[in-house]
């Protein structure tokens, strides 16, 4: 796991935790970075970290082939700024996105593979100031990922 990475995994344990979830770590990561449990409702999570590029959006590489997919599994995307800044009015930013979501936008085609590659997926999420909205955008697709912004709440046990 990189630096980045952890950061975004500790982010995501801290918030949970103060929605009152339990956080339990697996010994081994295969494709699920924690389980988090309230009211006797657990959830898989997987948490994805990317930085603020080219002063213009978020990338973050999907390995479809590695991509866990059930009802109780969610993708935490980690829209990392550094401290003291702030992106859309708020200091820490989330997209949470239910795993069978995520599978049938990927089934759709609605998620654009890398060049190249048909395993990657390329998701470029740029954050949009004057309609507080966050849009997923690559090679002519666009969707607006904005019902997902930081909706813990939302997910089983919540």
């Amino acid at each position: 796991m990189s630096g980045l990475g952890h950061i975004g995994e500790l982010q995501t344990i801290e918030h949970m935790e103060k929605e009152g979830f339990a956080i339990y770590l697996p010994m081994k990561d295969k494709g699920i970075d924690f389980v988090a449990v309230k009211d006797n409702k657990s959830i898989q999570v997987q948490v994805k970290t990317s930085k603020f590029q080219k002063n213009s959006y978020f990338w973050f590489d999907l390995h479809v082939n590695k991509m866990v997919y059930s009802e109780n599994t969610i993708y935490v995307f980690v829209l990392y700024v550094l401290p003291r800044r702030m992106m859309l009015g708020k200091a820490k930013n989330y997209l949470v996105i239910p795993s069978l979501e995520l599978k049938s936008l990927v089934e759709s085609g609605d998620l654009i593979t890398k060049k190249g590659n048909d395993y990657i997926i390329n998701l470029f999420i740029y954050p949009d100031d004057d309609a507080k909205s966050w849009v997923y955008r690559n090679k002519g697709k666009e969707i607006n990922l904005t019902s997902y912004w930081n909706k813990f709440n939302s997910v089983a046990g919540s």
